[in-house]
């Protein structure tokens, strides 16, 4: 072992590579106890040890060829196998199960205190941490944890250990930085959280216009101390300059630092600088990148096409191709350019763009994200798209599109449950976030708990109103009304609605009321308007969304006709349904209907006397929702239907 601790670390084995020699020793060591007990050595080889024929016939004496129990060096090695096992269950087991999966080639970069009196070098103080991050995130080999979880930490009481261990990383850089007038002063050490042992420290005190070097020369010490060769081409990357002017900086440390709040006015005050940042360097590319990047999170919340949206798509467009050129080794730019394509449904341009900037940057956390997206939206693979969430929260636990999205999957796949302790921990991180509340009450509806989704609902109304978001809010509202039977409160909200201006051009309204028509029981009147309404022009962004609509009427006229006991025409309305459940709904309506197109069809076949087909759409119906929550309406009574039809589950 101490010569695996000495060796390993001087040619630079990854720490899995020792871990891996640890546990087969470990392993191994029983193994060959056992192996030792079994055979024997003898100058004809190794042959199987024979048990002593008196020792057969007399079992409370030892034979004297066999000699004494205690002078057989076996049974000593099996007792000393014994305790060595006992040993290392009873003290080994609580290191080995909580250090083994922590990587040290991991880090997390704390934000740096600022000891300036001027509180706006507050944005100068984060921008330095940001940035030392953004230079450690360019090493391949270094596991870096991103801006939005770290900035969770900043004037925290908690012990360097503790942050470790929630970030699951082995080392923490922190420091504080000093700004007077054209010279600051930085600080900043290494330490390895797990054993507290300092790794670097270093003071810097340099003129304001040094302060990119000093980046660079962190970000080449951290990698020293934790034993990591830079490549030639890591090193050039570290060291290439984005902009000679400080100005120009401040100002897109500071956009950057408001393009992170989800708040409309947040993002245009961080457009505001990221432009002035240009005027100063008009060769800077990441403020470009920058603007491209918030205008394309403004086009993604807006329920409508309008002039804005045009606008912002050109911008963005324009903004993240010149981002490219300008800066053709920046991660954030061909993030940008990708974000942009993903966004506009150009989705192999898209990976093409995410893979740049993860080769870039490996720590880039929203890349992965984006990347689940692209695995989601072209092609509906859940278990394609999960992993890379996974990935980008492994390196940014806070990250909100990914929180929202795995969420979103998980409601999809029935895993309710999950789905809401996610957005439950989201919401406590980011509560003015309404993709995350609109998720919450779509679990809460799914899972039959109307009144509680109903309450929730009602009391995000502020939220939905400062984001100009109200049609998504009073649809929510709108439903739990109807699953509620409160039918004079709902028509107050069909009347809000009808008060929005663009709302003859959605489905929101015309949705609701068909639905009422439904829970009404007038089946004729909800097949004739959600087949109006399906042919009808409805806006939406993204082409994938006007599908998912199709796939939810489709889905109510089955549920009509089966109420009707018209199981023909049923039927039909199941095979209208697209073939692949992919795309995000985003602001439509919550698809949890793809999946129950199976168990619709199990019905129409078993109202048509079709005991075979029933049987295999309700078999489909389980195996695509195999990790469904049990308590399911649907799930409980497939499983009562194929019991009937003679099917043991």
């Amino acid at each position: 072992m101490q010569l695996v601790e000495i060796v390993f670390p001087i040619f630079n084995f990854p720490q899995w590579t020792s871990q891996f020699v640890i546990i087969v020793v470990l392993l191994g060591f029983p193994i060959s106890v056992i192996l030792s007990w079994v055979f024997d050595r003898t100058p004809q080889g190794y042959i199987k040890t024979e048990s002593s024929p008196k020792a057969a016939v007399k079992t409370d004496s030892i034979s004297k060829e066999n000699g004494s129990f205690y002078k057989n060096k076996k049974n000593w090695l099996l007792i000393a196998g014994v305790i060595a096992g006992i040993l290392i269950g009873r003290f080994g087991q609580t290191s080995i199960s909580s250090d083994i999966y922590i990587n040290e080639k991991s880090i997390a970069v704390l934000p740096f205190d600022n000891l300036s009196n001027d509180q706006d070098d507050e944005y100068f103080a984060d921008g330095m941490t940001e940035d030392i991050l953004t230079e450690l995130s360019k090493i391949k080999d270094l596991l870096v944890i991103s801006r939005t979880t770290i900035m969770k930490y900043k004037d925290t009481n908690k012990s360097l250990k503790e942050i470790g261990k929630e970030l699951g990383v082995a080392n923490i850089l922190e420091g504080s930085i000093r700004r007077v007038g054209e010279r600051v002063r930085i600080t900043g050490q290494l330490i390895n959280a797990l054993s507290d042992k300092h790794l670097w420290a270093e003071k810097y005190d340099r003129n304001i216009e040094d302060i990119f070097k000093v980046q660079d020369e962190v970000a080449s010490a951290i990698a020293n101390a934790l034993r990591i060769e830079l490549s030639d081409e890591e090193a050039m990357m570290i060291s290439e300059s984005q902009t000679e002017s400080i100005e120009a900086y401040d100002y897109y440390i500071k956009g950057r630092t408001l393009s992170y709040f989800y708040e409309s006015a947040k993002r245009e005050e961080a457009i505001e600088n990221y432009r002035k940042a240009i005027q100063i360097d008009p060769e800077y590319a990441l403020p470009y990148a920058g603007i491209s990047r918030v205008r394309m999170s403004q086009v993604t919340t807006q329920p409508m096409e309008n002039d804005f949206t045009t606008i912002a798509l050109k911008e963005a467009e324009e903004y993240s191709k010149k981002a490219v050129l300008l800066g053709p080794n920046q991660a954030e730019a061909h993030f940008a350019l990708g974000f942009f394509y993903n966004q506009t449904e150009k989705y192999d341009l898209a990976f093409a763009s995410f893979n740049t900037a993860i080769m870039l940057n490996p720590s880039h956390a929203h890349a992965h994200d984006e990347i689940g997206d692209v695995y989601l939206y072209n092609y509906g693979d859940f278990n394609r798209a999960i992993p890379w969430y996974d990935k980008a929260l492994r390196r940014d636990p806070d990250l909100v599109p990914s929180k929202w999205f795995k969420s979103e999957i998980l409601l999809r796949n029935g895993q309710v449950n999950d789905g809401l302790l996610l957005l439950e921990e989201a919401l406590a991180q980011h509560p003015n976030v309404t993709q995350l509340s609109t998720l919450k009450h779509a679990g809460l509806m799914m899972s039959g708990k109307y009144e509680e989704a109903y309450e929730f609902i009602l009391n995000q109304q502020d939220i939905y109103t400062r984001e100009n978001v109200l049609l998504e809010y009073y649809q929510a509202i709108g439903l739990s009304l109807l699953y509620l039977n409160k039918m004079s409160d709902f028509e107050q909200i069909i009347k809000k609605i009808s008060n929005i201006s663009y709302s003859d051009r959605t489905h929101h309204k015309n949705y609701l009321i068909h639905l009422r028509s439904f829970m009404e029981k007038k089946y004729l009147v909800a097949i004739k308007g959600f087949e109006i309404l399906d042919n009808s022009y409805i806006y939406a962004r993204k082409s994938g969304l006007r599908r998912i609509l199709s796939d939810v009427f489709y889905y109510w006229r089955a549920k009509s006709f089966i109420e009707m006991g018209d199981y023909q025409n049923a039927l039909n309305e199941t095979f209208r349904f697209r073939p692949v459940n992919n795309e995000i709904t985003g602001r439509m309506i919550f698809d949890n209907y793809w999946t129950k197109k199976d168990y619709l069809r199990g019905l129409a076949y078993e109202g048509l006397g079709d005991k075979s087909n029933a049987r295999e759409s309700y078999i489909d119906f389980l195996r695509i929702w195999s990790n469904a929550d049990e308590n399911l309406p649907e799930i409980i009574d497939a499983k009562k239907r194929l019991r009937n039809l003679g099917w043991n589950v």
